[in-house]
């Protein structure tokens, strides 16, 4: 037998053992080392990782996880070592006993495709920002991608200085290396799974606050933003302190940070210590009242119990982590908005999962498959509906007795319901049949107890009149916007006219209008779209309403109901940006471009301001708005055509498939296709073997 085939045969048996063990069973990591440089121009990791560990159970081997890098030496105990190494997995061998401890380095090269994204922020600075949970952080970092592996981190980070990097952990020192690069040391106290690994590097400013038990909160934003500061993180230490005394089990780490980054995957993510967030919750005061940060600030902040704390051993147990984190953020919410914002976002979340029970897609909560409106809404019914079954007490017990046992460990839903039992004495069998193994969400159950509240009766009462005839229920809907009207009743009886223009219709639209309540006449704004000459001046007003949600359907809707008044309203709002993904601005522009005697001789201005939002200078939302009108309009100028194709590889997976859907689109009409086969070997590698794909019949 030749020794390559010996090496080949010993390499499969090694992992086929490693995969068909639990390697936590085997051999505990107890701490990791990480020292490491990032090359913004390279978009590479370079450094080293030193994994301390203890064995326990005699193994042949250990491994560690490390996707597609450059494995440049490994020392065990000292020594270096020969290790295998399959583009997947680090496998070092040695005669490993029971309760022996070791230490292991590993150095290494990585040029990350995903878990750490380079970009350039909206200064053309670099920005490197990591997303470990769903992508593995052993795409930069020789790490677990188990999450029952639980290590405690320090990582050690050399970059350019001018920059903040910030990390898990308290900084313990940031000291030149030269006149170019600095270091950043971080240091953890507690393990972790490797998969809330945080790693953000920027152009920061911070303010730091602190909480009522001495927690430090740091809360960093863009220097350009700093009028942006107070509505972006408002209430963020009044949650805090809300969560800590309402868990009742002190926050676990030393810290507290709160990181935007541009075009992030998701709406925030809890890494441990450290939540990195998507700078679209960056927002000014009239963003706050339609799209402010709180909710995904306090559902990240409650995962650093829920997840953080204590991990799920597996996906079948994820209401653990998200059905926790949602509950929590709700009641913070409750803090914040009142009980009344509570209950209706609890029948809200009833209304959407019942109707899921009725798809194909139904699952129950213990299916790790199940959809992210099971396991975050379904989970925090269930615990609502525990809550309500066994008592505040009990309750508040159950929850800090279920952190203290298994805090820096993982759990399963078996763990938490033998604590609940053990702090109750109920059996709670039944419980759990209903509300986590059954596939049909129990609806009767959660309407038993939402309707303990007579907001909810009144409420539903009041939604009862949906099948009924509208000469039937006017007074009925009349009745729910007298001042002071409820949000909840308001938009209810505004979304129940359904754009009727009779007569009693009118005079109920004009209580609406004049009850001054924001999401009552923004409700008016989106329902209306045929808008009747006796309710134009009262429609008119909407325009200076504090609400970008409001002015974008109400400026559109009144050009296209009134087209000789058209330039009254563009002027009105000219000077309007909207959401960071400028709403109303890019509307504007293209209702102005739209308006044939409207500023004519700037028409080439505006147009070139509307596709020049397709540049990767901007936010992909920004993009996406700007894509989507040029399409409508037909006007993709070459450079837009090229900003599509890298939109069409862009990391975040929600536009790249936007841009793709428009792309192929535009590849049926002939016109585009010959444009794209001449821009074609203008663009970079990537995107351009994307593109030559998309061409080949």
């Amino acid at each position: 037998m030749s020794t390559m085939k010996s090496i080949i045969i010993l390499f499969a048996m090694l992992l086929s053992f490693v995969g068909n063990t639990q390697q936590k069973d085997v051999v505990d990591f107890l701490t990791g080392q990480i020292d490491i440089s990032i090359d913004p121009k390279a978009k590479g990791v370079e450094g080293k990782v030193t994994y301390t560990f203890k064995i326990r159970k005699p193994t042949k081997s250990i491994f560690v996880d490390a996707q597609k890098m450059q494995i440049k030496n490994v020392v065990l105990d000292g020594k270096k070592s020969d290790f295998k190494y399959d583009d997947k997995k680090i496998i070092v061998s040695s005669d490993f006993k029971t309760d022996s401890n070791h230490s292991v380095v590993i150095e290494y090269t990585a040029s990350p495709k995903k878990a750490m994204y380079f970009v350039k922020d909206y200064q053309d600075n670099d920005q490197i920002w990591t997303q470990g949970q769903g992508k593995y952080t052993s795409n930069w970092l020789p790490s677990f991608d188990d999450m029952n592996e639980k290590v405690e981190f320090d990582l050690t980070t050399t970059f350019t200085k001018g920059y903040e990097v910030i990390a898990n952990g308290k900084l313990v020192n940031a000291e030149h290396v030269n006149d170019s690069l600095q270091r950043w040391k971080y240091d953890m106290q507690h393990p972790m799974s490797s998969y809330l690994l945080a790693l953000a590097i920027g152009k920061y400013e911070k303010v730091v606050e602190t909480s009522a038990e001495g927690i430090p909160l740091e809360m960093y934003y863009y220097p350009e933003d700093k009028t942006k500061f107070e509505s972006t993180y408002m209430h963020s230490k009044q949650m805090f302190d809300f969560l800590e005394k309402e868990i009742g089990f002190a926050y676990p780490w030393q810290n507290y940070k709160q990181v935007p980054v541009k075009d992030f995957l998701y709406a925030g993510m809890e890494n441990t210590g450290t939540t990195i967030f998507s700078d679209a919750f960056v927002i000014d005061e009239t963003a706050y009242v339609d799209r402010n940060y709180i909710s995904v600030n306090a559902h990240e902040l409650a995962h650093q119990w829920f997840g953080d704390l204590v991990t799920a051993t597996k996906g079948t147990h994820h209401w653990l982590q998200e059905g926790f984190a949602t509950y929590y953020a709700l009641l913070a919410e409750k803090e914040i908005f009142g009980k009344e914002y509570f209950l209706y976002k609890l029948y809200e979340s009833a209304e959407q999962l019942t109707e899921l029970s009725k798809t194909p897609k139904a699952t129950s909560l213990l299916d790790p498959k199940a959809s992210s409106l099971t396991f975050y809404r379904r989970g925090a019914w269930a615990i609502h509906a525990l809550r309500d079954l066994i008592g505040d007490t009990s309750f508040k017990i159950t929850i800090h007795n279920f952190l203290e046992k298994y805090k820096f460990k993982n759990a399963s839903t078996t763990d938490f319901f033998n604590v609940a039992e053990e702090v109750t004495s109920k059996d709670l069998t039944a419980f759990k049949q209903l509300w986590f193994e059954n596939v049909k969400f129990p609806s009767q159950e959660a309407l038993n107890i939402l309707t303990k509240s007579e907001f909810i009766k009144e409420y539903l009462s009041l939604a009862q009149e949906r099948t009924q005839p509208m000469a039937g229920k006017w007074n009925a809907l009349a009745g729910a916007l007298k001042f002071p009207v409820n949000d909840y009743l308001g938009q209810e009886a505004v979304y129940q006219l359904e754009g009727n223009t009779s007569p009693e219709a009118i005079a109920i639209y004009d209580q609406a209008f004049e009850t001054n309540n924001i999401l009552v006449r923004q409700t008016i704004a989106n329902t209306v779209s045929t808008i009747p000459q006796e309710l134009k001046v009262q429609y008119e007003s909407l325009l200076q309403d504090a609400s970008y949600a409001t002015i974008e359907p109400a400026l559109y809707h009144l050009w296209a109901n009134f087209p000789k008044s058209r330039k009254e309203y563009l002027d009105t709002t000219k000077e309007i940006i909207g959401f960071n993904d400028k709403n109303v601005r890019i509307l504007w522009l293209v209702l102005s471009l739209s308006t044939k005697d409207y500023r004519t001789q700037e028409h080439q201005q505006f147009y070139n301001e509307l596709s020049g939002y397709t540049s990767s200078n901007y936010h992909f939302s920004t993009r996406e708005n700007a894509f989507t009108y040029l399409e409508s309009l037909g006007a993709f100028n070459d450079q837009s055509l090229k900003d599509l194709v890298e939109g069409s590889v862009h990391h975040n997976w929600r536009f790249r498939n936007s841009c793709r859907k428009i792309l192929d689109k535009l590849l049926i009409d002939e016109k585009y296709k010959k444009k794209y086969v001449v821009l074609k070997n203008s663009l970079p590698k990537d995107q351009h073997d994307f593109l030559a794909k998309k061409l080949t019949p």
